[in-house]
């Protein structure tokens, strides 16, 4: 079963929180969807990063959701805080 849409949005919201400020995806081109609107329609998004463009970080290491989380990743470099 789907979860809600007002806890997907705040599961990203969490993600955001931690994720590499370098790892990119078509998802937040797209923006969060509203609680009546369906999540983003692709069953796995696709990742970068944003120093070298491609799916790989400058490490050698994927760039993707659980790898870009890890403060102890060379390339990490984490989100400002205010």
């Amino acid at each position: 079963m789907d979860a809600p849409q007002g806890e997907y949005r705040r599961k990203v919201l969490d993600e955001l929180r931690v994720r590499c400020i370098h790892l990119t995806t078509k998802e937040q081109f797209v923006g969060l969807p509203e609680d009546h609107e369906q999540e983003f329609p692709a069953d796995e998004p696709i990742w970068w990063c944003a120093q070298t463009s491609e799916p790989l970080g400058p490490d050698g290491s994927e760039a993707c959701r659980e790898n870009c989380q890890k403060p102890g990743r060379t390339c990490y470099e984490g989100p400002v805080r205010l």
